[in-house]
């Protein structure tokens, strides 16, 4: 893998989106060209057909979503492709787990006193509960930063959506106190960090092109609703960038520690990364630790799941959640991925009985015949 040589915390004009950009390879020979092998044998595989999702309405399917999906194992082998592996996907809050990595590796968290439940924090598209709130002011007031430095804007909690807007109950205030938190440990001026060129985007930036093995350029950088950088990638290499966190063996000591407590932390502190009766929360609660499940905007999805050794990432077609979520739970009882108990919590948020306004039951939503 290759990324540019100032990805790792050089200025803005000696970056990812310099004029002039030289390339340095940061993991082991060997171990990328196992990797490079690996994606050479997958590039000769046939695809399976999307997964489908039904949504039905008495007898009949009243609507139906396709969804892209990668099931890949701890050294990079997918295991099972379907629809397109190759889809360029906005991965949005998918991303967190990855985004997090320049905050715990650089030694920002342990500098800055970070619990699990903070780093989880870090990695959330939180409801805006109170648990929530409170633990973002609580961390801007400890890197002596105030809500006035975050720049994702505001919204109403999901938890509550008809209350007033606010800062604090963005879904993304936790990932953006950690990014102003890796710029108090760099000594380095935090206004308008969520630019591309800024110092902590470099060192974000670089470790996702590192992990999912892609050179990030203007070309496929959009912006997400939060203001933050949001890398567009083959669908594959988020699965990749996942099978590195699960698997950093080919890392430094630094890397690998840092990977590892961040599936640790998303896994064992459930509450802090989505929210009440949200498919995240609920799946890692019923996993007791043994998976960690993180959602994103326009219907991705992704899971680690350490202990079957497999990660996976989807992107439902048309951005409808209802699409990703069933078809993430699909994909866990598909691919034995969890357990009867795990897949019964969640069937409640990932397949509905759908009800009209005098509670009758209309419909439900389903996984479509499986390829």
């Amino acid at each position: 893998m290759l990324l540019p040589s100032g990805a790792l915390g050089k200025g803005a004009d000696q970056g990812f989106f310099s004029s002039s950009v030289h390339y340095i390879s940061t993991i082991p020979a060997s171990h990328e060209r196992k990797f490079q092998s690996t994606f050479k044998e997958i590039s000769k595989m046939t695809p399976l057909p999307p997964l489908t999702v039904e949504v039905t309405r008495g007898p009949a399917v009243e609507s139906s979503h396709l969804v892209h999906a990668v099931v890949m194992d701890g050294n990079g082998k997918i295991k099972a492709a379907y629809g397109n592996a190759k889809r360029l996907t906005y991965p949005r809050s998918s991303l967190k787990p990855l985004q997090a990595i320049a905050l715990v590796e650089s030694g920002a968290a342990d500098a800055f006193k970070f619990s699990d439940a903070e780093v989880a924090l870090a990695c959330a598209s939180h409801s805006g509960e109170e648990i929530h709130t409170t633990a973002v002011a609580a961390l801007l007031k400890r890197i002596d930063c105030t809500e006035n430095d975050l720049e994702c804007g505001a919204h109403p909690p999901i938890a509550a959506p008809c209350a007033p807007s606010a800062v604090l109950c963005n879904n993304c205030s936790g990932k953006h106190t950690g990014m102003l938190t890796l710029g108090r440990f760099l000594k380095i001026p935090v206004k308008d960090y969520t630019n591309p060129t800024h110092g902590i985007q470099q060192k974000i930036l670089g470790a996702i092109s590192e992990m999912c093995g892609n050179n990030i350029t203007p070309a496929i950088c959009g912006v997400d609703g939060c203001s933050a950088p949001n890398p567009g990638m083959p669908l594959e290499d988020l699965a990749r960038g996942l099978a590195r966190l699960m698997n950093p063996s080919s890392f430094s000591d630094a890397r690998q520690k840092a990977c590892r407590r961040i599936v640790r932390a998303m896994s064992e502190n459930p509450d802090y990364v989505a929210g009440t009766g949200r498919i995240d929360t609920v799946l890692m609660r019923a996993a007791g630790g043994k998976i960690m499940s993180k959602g994103g905007a326009e219907a991705v999805n992704i899971a680690v799941i350490p202990e079957k050794d497999t990660v996976v990432a989807l992107k439902a077609e048309d951005g409808n959640h209802r699409a990703s979520q069933a078809a993430l739970a699909g994909l866990l009882k598909m691919h034995d991925l969890t357990t009867p108990d795990v897949l019964e919590a969640v069937q409640p948020v990932a397949f509905p009985v759908l009800k009209n306004l005098r509670n009758i039951e209309v419909g439900v939503v389903r996984m479509g015949k499986t390829p």
